[in-house]
């Protein structure tokens, strides 16, 4: 497990006498390993100030911390988990709590690990919408470099839309971590109207990277519910009436901007003809579908998920896996 590769745009950088205490700190407690309360008579300040100075070396990536095991601390849990709902694999991540991390960068974490297990040379993976999604690049440790592709396997909301889900960004930062290269799919998710998507779909710019991302060996998405999710309502492409005709047939989720009710099954609806990006049909021809979604508001959708055979590899927090474990 690593911390988040340091941004470039930290909003307030520390001085550099701060800075140059915090080296020392970690320094000293690290390298020298000395405790905290140690650490404190070296340097001159309190034992809360070095807790402070060693958790600001860790975000400023001045620290990285690196566990060399791969034995899950819910090793029992994802045994079960993946047993009960038929999985090839689980991976469970801690609960958010309030040591500061948010749900979803827990996830992006377990997600980020596993792929840098599976990484290879010549591995296609498709990339969907999804904010978890989106974060896993910074949780990436030391990925090795493979001739892998990415390829994006929905379009992308429009510009300046609640959330920041666009596979994009995460295509491309995927790519570049590992060495590999990015394919897009230059089109919105959600289109005006069925013509404007059998159009759209027929460009032979769109067509290949559709063709591209059913093909691909591993899928990462996440999963939308009813009311924790990418926002689809944001713009002119869904109207509040065709929202609720949605909810009134029975949405619980999306995959990909592709919505399913509680079998999983794609929902015959006029919004699910309007998406650019691949059928859950199509979807389910990968063989491995990574997913990486948790918390109360994903259960009912990842439940749905799993009874329509959508998810192989699932990332999820430890209760929302007890509360699946449950239900199964």
């Amino acid at each position: 497990m690593t911390e988040p590769r340091p941004t470039a745009d930290s909003a307030h950088p520390p001085s550099p006498a701060v800075s140059s205490l915090i080296a020392r700190a970690a320094r000293l407690h690290y390298e020298f390993s000395l405790t905290h309360q140690e650490t404190a008579a070296a340097l001159g300040v309190t034992r809360v100030k070095v807790t402070r100075l060693l958790k600001q070396a860790r975000e400023a990536g001045i620290v990285r911390i690196t566990v060399l095991s791969d034995l899950s601390p819910f090793a029992e849990v994802e045994e079960r988990l993946a047993r009960a709902v038929g999985l090839r694999e689980a991976i469970v991540v801690p609960a958010p709590g309030g040591h500061g991390n948010s749900p979803r960068s827990m996830l992006a974490r377990g997600t980020a690990s596993y792929l840098e297990r599976v990484m290879r040379d010549g591995l296609v993976v498709a990339v969907g919408l999804s904010r978890t999604v989106a974060e896993v690049p910074a949780w990436l440790g030391d990925p090795r470099l493979a001739r892998a592709s990415f390829v994006s396997l929905a379009g992308a909301l429009p510009a300046g839309g609640h959330g920041s889900g666009n596979p994009y960004e995460a295509t491309d930062a995927l790519a570049a971590a590992f060495g590999g290269t990015a394919e897009h799919l230059h089109a919105p998710v959600i289109v005006q109207s069925d013509e404007a998507a059998r159009v759209l779909r027929a460009d032979p710019a769109i067509s290949r990277t559709l063709e591209r991302a059913v093909t691909a060996d591993v899928a990462l998405v996440g999963v939308g519910g009813r009311a924790d999710r990418i926002d689809f309502q944001q713009g002119a492409q869904v109207t509040a009436a065709e929202w609720a005709s949605l909810l009134a047939q029975g949405m619980v989720g999306d995959v990909g901007g592709r919505f399913f009710d509680r079998g999983g099954a794609e929902i015959e609806h006029e919004l699910n003809r309007r998406v650019i990006g691949l059928s859950l049909e199509e979807f389910r021809k990968i063989p491995v579908r990574l997913v990486a979604a948790g918390g109360t508001s994903k259960t009912e959708a990842l439940a749905a998920a799993l009874e329509g055979g959508l998810i192989t590899v699932l990332v999820t927090d430890v209760t929302t896996a007890n509360t699946l474990i449950e239900g199964a």
